[in-house]
């Protein structure tokens, strides 16, 4: 194909309209860059993104004393607190001595960093139980197990499982990926109660 055009002027724009259109053709046509998986999402094809967790942002979090307030890092706490709630002064010495005779996540028997008291019933619906010790259960809340959001919470944390103690035993030693790929977890979490 031949095209000749007899003005200048108009030679000239139409070589610089065809180099843009050629230009804006190569910048649409490029892949986006794919955004990198977050913690807590699906990475899998075919798998619905995972909810992500609500992160702390210790910039717009309001420092009391010049620290963030523990009902902020603590996902129980920070809910309880939507509903007007506050932890009681004898939390941290009732969790330290469930600690001390649960010291292990019940699902997965990790020891150390992650592990955390949790209320089978939540402590902002039945404050009454806050503290009793048969209302406690220690699960782990660490990378690849979440077994305190999945299990404790249903993958919702203003969600709760009542039967979380027969789930532990059902979970046993299974990853997050396991636990959200079993139809049994998938049908709890459609019927999980929300506050």
């Amino acid at each position: 194909m031949h095209i000749s055009v007899d003005n200048p002027l108009l030679a000239a724009i139409l070589v610089i309209v065809i180099f843009l259109v050629l230009v804006l053709a190569i910048i649409h046509l490029r892949p986006s860059p794919r955004p990198q998986s977050k913690r807590g999402q699906s990475s899998g094809r075919g798998q619905a993104p995972a909810r992500r967790r609500p992160s702390i942002n210790s910039k717009i979090i309001p420092k009391v004393n010049g620290r963030i307030p523990s009902w902020q890092k603590d996902p129980g706490a920070r809910v309880a607190n939507q509903y007007g709630r506050a932890r009681s002064p004898e939390w941290p010495r009732v969790a330290h001595e469930h600690l001390s005779h649960e010291p292990a996540c019940v699902v997965c028997g990790h020891r150390g960093k992650g592990l955390q008291v949790h209320h089978i019933k939540p402590f902002h619906l039945y404050p009454e139980l806050e503290l009793d010790p048969g209302n406690l259960i220690t699960l782990c809340e660490i990378k690849g197990r979440t077994h305190h959001l999945l299990i404790g919470h249903l993958d919702d944390w203003q969600s709760y499982n009542l039967r979380v103690r027969a789930d532990t035993k059902r979970y046993s030693h299974q990853s997050a990926t396991a636990i959200k790929a079993s139809p049994a977890w998938q049908k709890e979490v459609e019927h999980r109660p929300m506050p």
